[in-house]
């Protein structure tokens, strides 16, 4: 199994060309796919749905679309920036949960979010955490945390412990054979993360019980780069696995030869 995370930077990249089509051939061989900062119906020189546009040159994924910032554009029109994920399996259920935010002063603090995504017998969390400081990350990262340690407790998007399914013209909630979302223990955290292996952040990931898939693959805290554009480049784009996903490793490694955003693409291969 073939996963990705890619902050694509609503399509432009390193050579100022907005391509989609570019992303979509980056991406195409994963069964899990990943994508921060896809835009729909945000600025004028990039295709208008974004998240559309995806989806059509990935025909053979199923998706599912996380609006972190969604505002008014225009009547029956919605601004919005988010997060994209992407299977090859059909994504049985997903959710969109916000993460905390603060008000600052000479900057643009939008808000962000995690898309948690459950893809065969896997939860999935995409996300894209603040870039302004620290301790903004920090907490979304808490509440990352929360969330995903409280989500098997709590079930799936639909639950009825105990109860027998009925059939649907019983109980319109229930899907057509009977069945219940499930929310398997198995997860699998990662985007853009905005901060750098060994900063509080990162350790919070880490002390939680997830490994950073580039760690397994033999990376050092100072070795890789999915950010070449900052001086000095760095490594902010990461996946981790939980403890049950350790095991399936097999590889990981960044795509540096990708151009189509100032972001580089993380891989990972699962058995």
């Amino acid at each position: 199994m073939l996963i990705v995370t890619y902050n694509i930077q609503w399509g432009m990249g390193r050579d100022r060309r907005i391509d989609l089509g570019r992303i979509a051939a980056t991406v195409a061989g994963a069964d899990i796919i990943a994508l921060q900062e896809v835009e729909r119906n945000w600025r004028e020189q990039a295709f208008p749905d974004q998240a559309l546009r995806l989806a059509e040159l990935l025909p053979q994924h199923d998706w599912v679309y996380a609006a972190a910032v969604d505002l008014h554009d225009a009547p029956g029109r919605r601004r919005q920036i988010g997060n994209m994920t992407l299977a090859r399996v059909p994504i049985a259920s997903t959710r969109t949960l916000p993460l905390p935010a603060r008000p600052v002063h000479g900057f643009v603090n939008d808000q962000q979010a995690l898309c948690e995504a459950v893809v065969g017998g896997l939860r999935v969390y995409n996300t894209h955490l603040n870039y302004l400081g620290e301790d903004q990350r920090l907490d979304q990262a808490r509440r990352v945390l929360a969330l995903i340690g409280e989500a098997p407790k709590h079930g799936g998007a639909v639950t009825a412990p105990g109860v027998a399914a009925f059939g649907p013209e019983d109980e319109w909630i229930v899907l057509p054979d009977g069945r219940l979302p499930e929310m398997p223990e198995p997860a699998i955290l990662l985007g853009d993360f905005n901060c750098v292996p060994g900063s509080s952040t990162y350790r919070a990931i880490s002390d939680a019980g997830f490994t950073d898939a580039l760690e397994l693959a033999g990376f050092a805290a100072h070795e890789g780069i999915t950010f070449p554009g900052n001086t000095p480049p760095l490594r902010l784009d990461h996946i981790f696995l939980s403890a049950a996903l350790a095991p399936r490793f097999r590889r990981a490694w960044i795509d540096d030869d990708a151009a189509g955003s100032d972001h580089q693409p993380v891989w990972l291969e699962l058995a």
